[in-house]
């Protein structure tokens, strides 16, 4: 499984999460302790999220193969995930897509440095 971060998206990452972070893809699945999702829905939603490089994030077990920074992501998730990925910056918004489409238009990026999962 690959992501491919494009230079426009790079560099928007850049203004919001610390160079040495660790990032997470997070499908938003109610599950670990940054999960917004608290009722059933049939939207599917994902989070950038940064953390410390050493912070304990046992939920994100599995490493994404990219083009930039270290990523995880929650290993089961991977059902929701595809192969060959890319992350995009487009009209002011983080997308996330693959060979089969928008997959989140419209990402959030979480700096959750310095906090305490």
């Amino acid at each position: 499984m690959k992501l491919t971060i494009t230079n426009e998206a790079l560099q928007q990452l850049k203004k919001v999460f610390p160079a040495d972070s660790k990032l997470l893809l997070s499908f938003d699945d109610g599950v670990g302790p940054f999960s917004k999702v608290g009722v059933c829905s049939l939207d599917t939603s994902y989070d950038l999220i940064a953390v410390d490089k050493d912070a304990e994030v046992p939920d994100y077990d599995t490493k994404l193969d990219a083009n930039a920074g270290n990523w995880y992501y929650k290993g089961y998730s991977k059902i929701y995930l595809d192969q060959d990925m890319k992350l995009d910056y487009k009209n002011h918004r983080v997308v996330l897509s693959s060979e089969s489409g928008i997959m989140d238009s419209n990402i959030e990026l979480k700096d959750l440095t310095k906090q305490q999962a």
